[in-house]
């Protein structure tokens, strides 16, 4: 089985500039981490037991969830060793630990949900992933997912795909380790070869957050020496300045629009039938996964 890339392009996973989950998000902020924990809170609510949230970075959707729902044992974990040294020192009373999410140290059955979180994109194999995420699930347990549609039609990622100019792929690889683009249907089809059952999906990262995203990493980019004729510091502040306005603006049209016209992120919870149930879900999904 493939272990997941530490390295790639300018991104480490330990480059303590690049350390994601720091900051906290609760469900009811304006902003798109907010949605995505409503949405993760939706699919946890009638969920009992033990959490696994791979790819927690420092913690910030395992500290939301603890907090929305103390009932639950929420676990914690990521390839980072920086990341989980920040979780620990945010949330004494925690579960963190080091793991490769293609390669879980856990026994099988062993959580009654999955949560990841902008996770699936950084991984060599998502197949290899999902694979390892259904097997520590209980039958009868939940997954629930938020996934980046960069290779999703009709949206700023595709129309980008091939541009010199705004090399937004590129620019994701090197400056957060994105190795992966998907569409909506490669997703369905992941989690369908995997024998999972989709519960419910909605759309999000329209065109607002799309605009902000690639202004965002544009900045990066020219902060890390890239070309371009205006000073860096002028390029920060005008960034600043637009994404006061940008970060909000991306959070309310994703609670207004909600389906798949534009959109280029999706959430799907989905559920992991008995053996009973699998045989006769699988027909189901067989024209979807050929």
């Amino acid at each position: 089985m493939w272990r997941s890339v530490r390295r790639v392009g300018r991104y480490w996973v330990d480059d303590p500039r690049l350390i994601q989950g720091r900051d906290d998000v609760s469900p009811e902020g304006l902003n798109p981490g907010a949605l995505r924990l409503q949405y993760a809170l939706e699919a946890l609510q009638n969920v009992r037991g033990r959490v696994l949230v791979p790819g927690c970075g420092a913690g910030r959707y395992v500290r939301a969830i603890e907090r929305a729902r103390p009932d639950l044992w929420v676990v914690g974990g990521d390839l980072s060793r920086r990341a989980i040294r920040e979780a620990r020192s945010r949330d004494a009373i925690g579960h963190y630990l080091v793991l490769d999410a293609c390669r879980l140290p856990f026994r099988s059955g062993a959580f009654d949900a999955v949560v990841f979180l902008d996770v699936l994109e950084h991984v060599p194999e998502p197949a290899a992933m999902i694979q390892e995420c259904v097997r520590v699930l209980r039958a009868g347990g939940i997954l629930h997912a938020f996934v980046p549609l960069e290779a999703q039609p009709g949206t700023l990622y595709a129309l980008l795909r091939a541009s010199e100019r705004w090399p937004i792929h590129r620019w994701k690889r090197d400056h957060v380790g994105h190795i992966q683009r998907f569409s909506d249907l490669d997703i369905l089809r992941l989690l369908g070869r995997a024998g999972l059952e989709i519960r419910t999906l909605s759309y999000s990262f329209h065109l607002i957050g799309q605009l902000h995203d690639v202004l965002d990493y544009w900045q990066r980019e020219r902060a890390a020496g890239g070309p371009g004729t205006l000073p860096v510091w002028l390029v920060r502040l005008l960034t600043r300045l637009v994404f006061v306005v940008t970060w909000r603006a991306a959070a309310l049209e994703d609670r207004l629009h909600r389906g798949r016209l534009l959109a280029a992120g999706m959430h799907v919870t989905a559920y992991k039938p008995s053996d009973t149930e699998q045989a006769a879900v699988a027909p189901r999904f067989a024209a979807l996964v050929r």
